[in-house]
């Protein structure tokens, strides 16, 4: 026992001795602050606010007043000696009793105060201005500190009659001088003079604070006696390790983590009741039992060890606690939980009595943080399938789907920008057609699919020779055009024979027999092109001329020649009509981005509307009216920007006053189309397109032969659409149901060999799934592949902010993407987006692994979206991928 007393002891004693080493080191580093300075900064910033209290009465010449404070604060501060104001010429303007006596110039003050405060005034002048109105104070420059012993003050005080205090007979310490210069409008004007004592030091002079000797002293008394009394507990419970005090069982008992206690061995001596019932074992069982033999499932790696120390083992054996150490129990239940394992040894370094163990079920947690992992890979799985897709929808939201050149309207509105820059910079800008011979002929004789693979044949030659620094373009059916930034006419030429011996290289597997040429027209900016479409007519007219001269040749633009076509051709004036120069392509884009902020849906049906219109005319009219046609057919419903909201998307029939109304958007969109682009048969054909549409058929006195060929077209086209869409008063109907219709008003509102052309044009490559018509998996899905893109690109971001955790950005994010599935009436993405905003707008307690969920379903979602546009054949998708 005296053994167990003596080793608590001298435990307690070396504990408490690293506590002072501690304090002491705090102390000294000064993360304990000394009472000391604080008391120095206190009397100087005292000392300060006096002096800043004190300027508006030296202003003012108030020295009764001053005198009286002075009195006062001498009177109220027990440490405060005297007080004295003091001009710079050295003259004692105002003083408390004694303030003679007490204050005595030291250091290197001369004995002429006048040069002294001369001096000072110089010092803390710091340059300012005359006009200054400035009391100037530093604690570490412009307040002069000064001490003095005890000789330099009198030994005595006198008493006054207001003064509470006793006059003082001896004064103990040093006496502490401050010194506050004043300087007013930039001149020193004096200074206040304050002398303080000092309290008397403890037995340990200036060594200690006295604050920290009594911290010193009540640690080292109560650190003693609390550390024995708690290293006689430890020391006096783990005597002895088969035999545990009731008392200490109890108190094992109530701790909310289940232990057991080893002895050297590895044997249980004690488990609590947290440990036991967690996995469903009686205490008969554990008794004398080795903790490693309770049936802990531990995963081994191929190229590891089987044996693996336990933590507990390891405790013992290295004397050294383990700590976070991951375990998987099957409890007698036969549940697998999984436990965070501390492990401490019990003993000293003579002798090794066992380890103390405790156990943390976290098998929620650890269920939990799978799960977040497993839902997490399945994130960035959908973020990366989602930006492949993406990559994708670009595609063909941009380029041609059979041969992977870039569409009409992306190559036009990527070929506006060049054209101006190009221009301004006075820089050269050719462009050459190039039309393949004969592919009528290869189409009847070998099929469509051979016709096909010379398409792509013929795009991949174009495209590896000019992709890299050109633009190329299928500018429909068989004709292709390449743009070439920088090269003047002449080195056109040489590009386009390049592309045309190429071109004669071509073979297929099959037919092997078949042998390809192309005729190429070639034309230059320099000639007076006003846009891009007067370029592209231009050496469209080229290209007649080398067809007519015996095909397989390239033909420079020559603005001489006057009679290079035939007479089923187009004039040269034709090609360079100057009405295409109010055209500009990007106008029109700008409309229709306008109309589609307005309403969506509509602009979504013009685009549509004109691609049909520019298949239907390919090899009816020429390049030029075709232009024109898709220009019409893109702004034919432009005035629907001014219907009003509840009119324009009214989800049920409209009314006849409503219908008033609707119809007025036709003569608002002519007024747009004229004041903006001034062409006449752009507006005939916008015109005739609304007369057919608001008068009806043939025998309500319209006539069909009096309209103009593209207007027939856009009727057809525009009509077709309206069917097969969906509406916000009723879903799309189905192809055959929108043939049966333009069969049945053949002849009558429709031009019926017109009808037959274009059912002829959309039947190859038009299914009901293709054209949104509703089905039971994905009526909300068939979007546009513009908004199908937008879509995609939007849930790639909100993927990104998932997986960094960013819930402002995540809510931001979900909040835009709402609002874009919103428009396009996609209602499962508004809900889904919906939901997340609401779960990110928590500041507090975030469910993420509901949001993870929640993300998933709608990244799920917007695949759908993509994937309508992304069902094509093996063929072309090869194709997109060259």
């Amino acid at each position: 026992m005296f053994k167990a007393v003596f080793a608590s002891l001298r435990l307690a004693f070396a504990l408490v001795c690293v506590g002072l080493g501690l304090i002491l080191g705090a102390q000294w580093l000064g993360f304990i602050p000394d009472s000391r300075v604080a008391e120095e900064a206190a009397r100087r910033k005292f000392c300060e606010t006096v002096a800043i209290a004190a300027i508006d009465d030296i202003r003012h010449h108030r020295w009764s007043k001053l005198h009286t404070t002075l009195e006062a604060l001498v009177r109220q501060n027990e440490s405060l000696l005297s007080a004295g104001l003091r001009t710079d010429g050295g003259i004692l303007q105002s003083a408390t009793k004694h303030h003679r006596l007490c204050w005595k110039p030291t250091g290197s003050d001369s004995g002429d105060p006048v040069a002294n405060r001369a001096d000072a005034s110089a010092k803390t002048s710091n340059g300012r201005s005359d006009f200054d109105d400035v009391l100037f104070l530093s604690s570490d420059d412009s307040a002069a500190v000064s001490r003095a012993s005890t000789d330099d003050v009198p030994s005595w005080v006198e008493p006054t009659n207001d003064s509470p205090r006793q006059p003082t007979a001896e004064l103990d310490g040093e006496v502490i001088r401050l010194d506050i210069p004043i300087t007013i409008q930039n001149r020193t004007w004096g200074s206040l003079e304050f002398t303080f004592r000092t309290p008397a030091t403890g037995p340990l002079g200036t060594l200690l604070d006295q604050g920290i000797l009594r911290l010193l002293i009540f640690f080292s008394v109560i650190g003693m006696g609390s550390y024995s009394f708690l290293m006689m507990r430890i020391l006096g419970v783990f005597s002895r390790t088969q035999v545990v005090p009731e008392r200490v069982r109890q108190a094992l008992d109530t701790l909310a983590e289940g232990l057991l206690v080893l002895d050297e061995e590895g044997k249980i001596v004690l488990a609590n009741d947290n440990f036991l019932d967690t996995n469903g074992f009686e205490p008969e069982e554990l008794q004398d039992r080795l903790a490693g033999d309770l049936p802990w499932v531990i995963s081994h790696d191929e190229d590891k060890p089987k044996e693996i120390e336990l933590p507990w083992t390891r405790a013992i054996n290295e004397r050294q606690s383990v700590v976070g150490e991951i375990l998987r129990l099957t409890g007698k239940d036969g549940v697998h939980r999984v436990f965070s394992v501390n492990a401490g040894p019990i003993g000293d370094d003579e002798r090794q009595k066992g380890a103390l163990v405790t156990f943390q079920d976290v098998t929620h947690v650890e269920k939990h943080r799978l799960e977040l992992e497993n839902m997490l890979s399945m994130l960035r799985l959908s973020k990366d399938e989602i930006q492949k897709k993406n990559q994708e929808l670009e595609i063909l939201a941009t380029r041609d789907a059979l041969t992977g050149c870039l569409n009409r309207r992306a190559f036009f509105e990527r070929m506006e920008t060049i054209l101006v820059d190009y221009r301004s910079a006075g820089r050269p800008l050719s462009c050459f057609m190039v039309d393949v011979d004969h592919f009528k002929s290869v189409n009847d004789t070998y099929g469509h699919h051979t016709g096909d693979e010379v398409l792509r044949k013929v795009s991949k030659v174009l495209r590896d020779l000019h992709e890299e620094n050109q633009v190329v373009c299928r500018y429909g059916g068989e004709e292709f055009c390449v743009m070439l930034p920088g090269h003047d006419l002449d080195e056109a030429m040489e590009q386009s024979e390049r592309t045309r011996l190429a071109i004669m290289n071509i073979r297929l597997e099959d037919p092997e027999s078949l042998r390809l040429t192309a005729s190429l027209g070639v034309s230059e900016l320099k000639f007076g092109a006003a846009d891009v479409q007067e370029l592209i007519n231009q050496a469209d007219g080229c290209l007649y001329v080398a067809k007519r001269g015996g095909r397989n040749q390239s033909v420079a633009y020559d603005p001489d020649r006057v009679d290079v076509l035939g007479e089923e051709e187009h004039t040269p004036e034709e090609i360079a009509d100057p009405d295409l120069a109010s055209l500009p392509f990007h106008a029109v884009t700008a409309l229709v981005s306008a109309l589609a902020y307005r309403d969506p849906a509509t602009a979504e049906h013009s685009r549509r509307v004109a691609n049909l219109c520019v298949k239907t005319a390919k090899g009816l009219v020429c390049q030029r009216d075709i232009y024109v046609l898709e220009i019409a057919a893109l702004l034919h419903d432009i005035g629907k920007i001014g219907v009003p909201d509840d009119v324009l998307h009214k989800p049920g029939p409209l009314t006849e006053d409503e219908w008033k109304v609707m119809r007025r958007h036709n003569t608002i969109g002519l007024d747009m189309v004229a004041g903006t682009f001034h062409c006449p048969e752009l507006e005939r054909i916008i015109r005739a397109h609304h007369a057919v549409t608001e008068r009806g058929d043939i025998e309500r006195q319209l006539k069909l032969d009096d309209l103009p060929l593209e207007a027939r077209i856009l009727t057809i086209a525009d009509t077709y659409d309206s069917i097969v869409s969906d509406h916000a008063y009723r879903r799309g109907r189905s192809h055959a149901t929108a043939v049966r219709e333009l069969e049945r008003c053949a002849g009558k509102q429709f031009d019926a060999e017109l009808v037959k052309h274009f059912l002829s044009k959309v039947e190859t490559d038009v299914n009901e799934s293709a054209l949104g018509v509703p089905t039971a998996a994905g009526i909300a899905f068939a979007v546009p592949k513009p908004i199908a893109l937008k879509i995609g690109q939007q849930i790639e971001r909100i993927a990104e902010a998932m997986d960094a955790q960013n819930l402002e950005e995540l809510r931001a994010l979900a909040r835009d993407l709402s609002e874009i599935a919103d428009e396009s009436y996609l209602t499962p993405i508004v809900d889904s987006a919906k939901q997340i905003e609401e779960a990110a707008s928590k500041k507090e307690d975030v469910e993420w692994l509901t949001l993870l969920r929640q993300t998933q379903t709608l990244l799920d979602l917007c695949r759908a979206t993509q994937n309508a546009h992304l069902i094509e054949t093996d063929e072309q998708e090869e194709a997109f991928l060259e």
